[in-house]
């Protein structure tokens, strides 16, 4: 039998304090000894992260969230072959407890659809392609990185759970918009404070995961030429690609007809965004960007295309931002280094998916010295790791996935389900967008992008369906439900004299 703590008398529930107390004063001093100060505070706010993680689903996906958003490639400051990563170890808080309320509570039920059996499908593929590359030089970290990029998938899922409401919708929005800024917030300041204070701020990271070289980021690493924002993403590009979608779904909540957040925060986001965005100066999440935007205005507000174009057109008039024109110029002519390097990246890609069309090479190294794996855009990097079949599979998963939240969105009555399904499927589009151009939305070295990709495309599948539900259910008048409702009554009245008779 249990000891019920409130029947306990005082004296044994003092006893228990100080035997914990004392406890743990004595393993919180051992480390102190053999582990120092800075690595023992981390340990106890890693404790207090987990207890709350563990409170609720929700709680535990805003921190896969801000882990994603602000910390994406702290570990736990322990040392072993392979670090277990923050955002790892919330992907798979999360897993766990949608996994446990699916198995204990009958009312909650597993969403599938032929959208989840696509990715699953996908999944199934890419795993094939995994295992068919063994032999080609991977390591631990390589199996760790694979791992790492199956629970950034695996958030397609969790979302698909989570998302069974207008107000959960909202919620996760809110989530990506302020984790964007706050990301964004920190880039800029960093960016203010010069490269001296970036590089101080960030080396301290260096002990929890971060990577210790080419911290500050400049145009083509020439340090003559203007400073990268990287924030604590560390690589620009995907720093950039991160602040896109915060920056469309911001945009969106400007744009559409019922907001799900005050117009100013969205306002404040999208400035936050949109400016750090800019100074990475990566092309590719600015014409993502400017994909997304676009569809947001086409489908919302068609009226402000020409206006929009007239200030674009006088803005490079005027020479404003010529330093970002210039960039974005150079890039479309083929003129800079990064774009030539693109391009025998591109060459290097279709060698190799010529010799290994069905299942690619794996995740390890090339299969020749001539040829190196590794290219910037998710279609060439999908059909070079898990060949044309696996790029055939992502393609139909994602495209009707696209398709569906279009569809919802070019509806004539807006509600907030429509608006939001909107900005979710324009964020997703933007970074279908980038993947012309980069990788990391497809890469198991930025889990957090891939993270990020597969919340969108979750969000989109879980909010399509509700929604047509409660459209159609709308369609049924109140006399109609009524009626059915009299009709039940007197049948089940009927019924009941029947059996009385006989």
């Amino acid at each position: 039998m249990g000891v019920s703590l409130r029947r306990s008398p005082a004296w044994q529930l003092v006893l228990l304090a100080a035997l914990g107390a004392v406890t743990t004063g004595a393993v919180v001093g051992r480390l102190l000894v053999t582990r120092g100060a800075p690595e023992v505070l981390a340990a106890l706010l890693a404790v207090v992260a987990v207890a709350l993680l563990l409170r609720s689903v929700w709680v535990s996906f805003a921190g896969v969230v801000a882990v994603a958003c602000l910390l994406p490639y702290a570990t736990l400051p322990v040392g072993a072959s392979v670090t277990p990563a923050l955002l790892e170890l919330a992907l798979l808080t999360a897993l766990a407890i949608v996994a446990a309320v699916l198995l204990v509570d009958r009312r909650q039920a597993l969403r599938t659809g032929g959208p989840q059996a696509l990715v699953l499908g996908m999944v199934g593929v890419v795993v094939a392609a995994f295992l068919l590359g063994l032999g080609r030089g991977y390591t631990t970290q390589t199996l760790h990185d694979f791992f790492k990029f199956l629970l950034a998938i695996a958030s397609f899922w969790i979302v698909v759970q989570l998302v069974t409401s207008t107000r959960a919708g909202r919620g996760l929005l809110w989530l990506l918009v302020v984790g964007t800024s706050g990301a964004a917030a920190i880039g800029l300041v960093l960016y203010a404070a010069g490269p001296g204070l970036t590089e101080r701020v960030l080396v301290r990271l260096v002990p929890y995961g971060y990577p210790g070289g080419r911290i500050v980021r400049y145009i083509e690493d020439d340090p003559l030429r203007p400073m990268r924002a990287v924030g604590t993403g560390v690589d620009p590009n995907s720093y950039g690609g991160l602040l896109m979608v915060g920056f469309v779904l911001a945009v969106g909540q400007l744009v559409v007809r019922r907001r799900s957040m005050p117009v100013v925060l969205a306002g404040i986001a999208s400035v936050l965004c949109g400016s750090a965005m800019l100074l990475t100066y990566s092309r590719g999440a600015w014409v993502g960007a400017f994909a997304g935007v676009v569809l947001l205005v086409l489908l919302r507000r068609p009226r402000l295309l020409v206006p929009m174009g007239g200030a674009g057109v006088a803005a490079v008039a005027l020479g404003l931002g010529a330093g970002f024109v210039e960039r974005l110029w150079l890039g479309f002519t083929l003129q800079d280094p990064a774009t030539k390097l693109r391009l025998d990246e591109y060459r290097n890609a279709l060698a190799i998916i010529r010799e290994h069309p069905w299942f690619g090479v794996g995740f390890g190294d090339a299969p020749s010295i001539e040829l190196q794996a590794g290219v910037s855009s998710i279609y060439l990097t999908i059909a070079e790791r898990a060949g044309l079949l696996g790029l055939l599979v992502f393609l139909i998963a994602v495209g009707v996935i696209l398709w569906r939240g279009l569809r919802s969105s070019w509806a004539e009555s807006c509600d907030e389900d429509t608006d939001l399904t909107l900005c979710y499927t324009a964020a997703m589009g933007s970074a279908l967008a980038v993947g012309l151009v980069d990788h990391y939305f497809f890469n198991p070295q930025f889990p957090q992008m891939a993270t990020l990709f597969w919340v969108l495309a979750g969000a989109v599948v879980a909010l399509v369906t509700p929604a047509g539900f409660a459209r159609s259910r709308q369609r049924v008048s109140s006399t109609e439900l009524n009626g059915v409702g009299v009709n039940r009554r007197l049948h089940n009245r009927r019924a009941a004299t029947m059996s009385e008779g006989g």
